[in-house]
This record gives structure tokens, C-alpha cells and sequence, in this order.
């Protein structure tokens, strides 16, 4: 039987499984030379990721996780895209890896606010 709170942590689940994902494409993309396809997908993924982190964050009264993932929706947008040399993105990368997998870690665990 489903109950309410089985369904927050299949969401909480589904919502870490999709963050993981986008970290790792994040770190692949670290690793060397890829097509113009790899890198458009990445930053599609990262982009609609981030956005509905800062919705979701929002919505929960993180406000300084709020301007984290907008930030990293702005800079990874493949709308405008920003362009720099592929040397330049690696420590972007890396580091927006390694805070996606973070946050899926904290978010996995943490314990929901009580409203």
C-alpha cells in the first residue's frame, strides 16, 4: 500500500537518481575531448536539473541553495551559451560534479521540515 510518505521518497529517490546522473555526465565530461552533441546534452541536462533544484529549493525555504543552482542554470544554459575554451570548462565541470553529487548525498539523507 502506497502512503504518503512512500511516495516522498520514491520523489526524493527519483529526484537523486537524476542529480547523480547530471553529476556524472558533469565529471565525463572532465576526462577529455567530446563531441559538440555530448556537450550540448550536458548542458541541456544541467540546465533543466538546475532549474528544477531552484524551484524545489525554493519551495522548501532554502534560499542560499536558491542562488547556487540559478547560477549554475545561467552558466550551463545552452540557450545563450557561454564560450569558452574546453580547458576552461573542466574546473566548471568538476566542480558543478562534485556539488551535484553532494547535494544528492545531503538531499538522500536529510531530514524534511516540518511545516
Amino acid at each position: 500500500m502506497l502512503t504518503k510518505n512512500s511516495l516522498l521518497d520514491k520523489r526524493r529517490t527519483s529526484e537523486v537518481m537524476l542529480t547523480v546522473l547530471a553529476a556524472i555526465f558533469l565529471l565525463i565530461a572532465v576526462t577529455g575531448r567530446h563531441s559538440y552533441a555530448f556537450y550540448m546534452l550536458l548542458r541541456l541536462l544541467v540546465t533543466v536539473g538546475a532549474v528544477y533544484w531552484v524551484w524545489r529549493v525554493y519551495e522548501m525555504g532554502l534560499r542560499g541553495w536558491v542562488w547556487a543552482f540559478a547560477t549554475a542554470a545561467l552558466l550551463m544554459n545552452p540557450f545563450l551559451p557561454i564560450h569558452m575554451h574546453r580547458a576552461d570548462w573542466q574546473p566548471i565541470d568538476m566542480s558543478l560534479g562534485i556539488l551535484l553529487f553532494c547535494w544528492s548525498v545531503y538531499w538522500l539523507v536529510r531530514t524534511p521540515l516540518k511545516p
